[in-house]
């Protein structure tokens, strides 16, 4: 409540204000996600200590840090704040993303005796029931690569809280679907990603599918750039996975068609080939 009344109020977030305008992030949007501004300065510190928590409470959930001399400071400082929710819909960390050019561009709650990263999915309290109607979700990288697809109308998307995918994370996600199309972002970093996500969903037996969006764009981008109807050509067209690690492999190889190409991207492709549970399909494939 604090965060979200300094982005709406406090004259230190116009530059939160305008950053959120210009990525397009409706106001009905940000009251949805709660979205929220850290102003930094021991303000949120002081509010807290009014309100009768103790230092080391404060501590214990990862608002602040304990630096050099036992001094106290606010971990998230002049950043747009997304609030972690787990089932219930109650706030249980924090994710900050950074205004201008400064390192870490996203910094994230630490794991608390309330937190588990690796037990939770970004705005899935949010979108659980949508992901159960479509029997599908879509599974994105980052806070804003969830917001947008939501606003623009893709109810059942969630978010892996980062790029390493935790088994946890996907039995969550296989209470309510055990369809998943997987829109990380196109750059090495995302197709790693991918690539490790994938095994992870095979191994409890999910249908996966791999969304293909051209070097430079993510979903959020995509969708602010090519519209709600062009991203959905995108879902539609979703290649199983295992065309899309064919693919990639054949691109790492100088000449795929090579002996040495060949070998080399059998020998690649054979573990996720046998994690095919359906013996017809692991045949064609083979």
């Amino acid at each position: 409540e604090f965060f979200s009344r300094c982005l709406q109020n406090s004259p230190a977030a116009r530059e939160a204000r305008l950053y959120l305008q210009k990525r397009k992030i409706d106001p009905s949007t940000q009251e949805q996600f709660h979205l929220g501004y850290a102003p930094g300065g021991g303000q949120l510190g002081r509010h807290l200590n009014d309100l009768g928590f103790k230092q080391k409470e404060v501590l214990a959930c990862g608002l602040t840090k304990e630096g050099q001399g036992g001094q106290h400071y606010e971990r998230f400082r002049q950043r747009i704040i997304f609030p972690i929710r787990d089932l219930s819909g109650r706030t249980i960390a924090f994710g900050g993303r950074i205004l201008g050019d400064g390192v870490p561009k996203y910094l994230n709650s630490p794991e608390t005796i309330l937190y588990s990263k690796g037990s939770n999915l970004y705005a899935l309290d949010t979108t659980r029931m949508e992901i159960r109607r479509e029997s599908c979700a879509i599974l994105v990288e980052g806070y804003f690569d969830c917001v947008v697809p939501f606003q623009f109308g893709f109810r059942n998307v969630v978010a892996s809280l980062g790029t390493s995918l935790t088994a946890g994370q996907v039995k969550l996600l296989g209470h309510y679907t055990r369809k998943v199309v997987v829109s990380y972002d196109p750059d090495s970093a995302g197709i790693s990603a991918t690539m490790r996500s994938i095994d992870l969903f095979l191994d409890q037996g999910f249908d996966v599918r791999i969304v293909q969006l051209s070097s430079g764009q993510d979903p959020d981008s995509f969708l602010r750039n090519e519209g709600a109807e062009a991203y959905q050509e995108k879902l539609d067209s979703a290649i199983p996975y295992l065309d899309f690690i064919l693919s990639y492999l054949s691109g790492q190889q100088a000449d795929p068609s090579s002996p040495q190409g060949k070998h080399e991207i059998v020998r690649q492709i054979l573990p996720h080939l046998m994690r095919l549970p359906n013996q017809i399909e692991r045949a064609e494939y083979v």
